[in-house]
């Protein structure tokens, strides 16, 4: 039979083993090398929304949420077209981004910015009567217009498109795990809110 103090020295084990898990635990040994992975559970309001039979780094939307509240944001300048658009430094900037593209990605997060040119100067609302069909929820502004749906099976997209001028176009486009919604807000408000930032010449900071 265990005596007092063996039980109270296992229910101390087995709440820091649970504490680590849910507060995001990170090896620092020197010693391995591990690949982490943080999509592969996630805690929600105390509930596993997913679990995969991988190695992962846990946390919970209060987390990420609070990370993203938290960020200091880089600005990415667009020369060619003279505008600028800003993302969370801590999102890593992707090797297919360009002078008219913007790509950074967190961990199954990502944003995009991209410019382009539209071989016909359609008006807003036609623009946004061609393109909204996948769309769930959708609506159209005098020079913009969001679209938001699904991608994939467990994906979800947002999205605004801006006329800049004539043929010209801009849009801001984010993709994300549906479980994370609520924690990612302040970055799909700044997609939201978001309104066209031009330089005022090449040196612009």
């Amino acid at each position: 039979m265990a005596t007092t103090k063996g039980v109270r020295i296992w229910a101390m084990a087995a709440l820091m083993g649970y504490m680590l898990c849910a507060c995001g635990y990170r090896d620092t040994s020197n010693s391995v090398v591990k690949k982490i992975v943080y999509h592969d559970t996630i805690y929600k309001d105390s509930f596993i929304v997913e679990k995969l039979k991988t190695d992962t780094v846990y946390f919970d939307s209060k987390w990420l949420r609070k990370l993203f509240e938290t960020a200091k944001w880089e600005k990415w300048r667009n020369y060619k077209d003279s505008i600028a658009v800003e993302y969370p430094e801590f999102m890593k900037y992707m090797p297919d981004s360009w002078e008219r593209k913007l790509h950074v990605e967190y961990h199954g997060i990502s944003m995009l910015a991209v410019a382009y040119d539209d071989e016909s100067d359609m008006p807003v609302l036609e623009k946004y009567e061609a393109v909204n069909m996948g769309a769930v929820t959708k609506s159209v502004n005098q020079n913009s217009f969001l679209l938001a749906g699904s991608v994939g099976d467990r994906n979800l997209f947002f999205e605004k498109d801006i006329k800049l001028k004539n043929k010209k176009w801009l849009y801001l486009r984010v993709e994300f795990p549906s479980e994370l919604t609520w924690a990612i807000d302040p970055l799909l408000q700044y997609v939201l809110d978001y309104q066209v930032s031009f330089l005022l010449f090449a040196g612009d900071s």
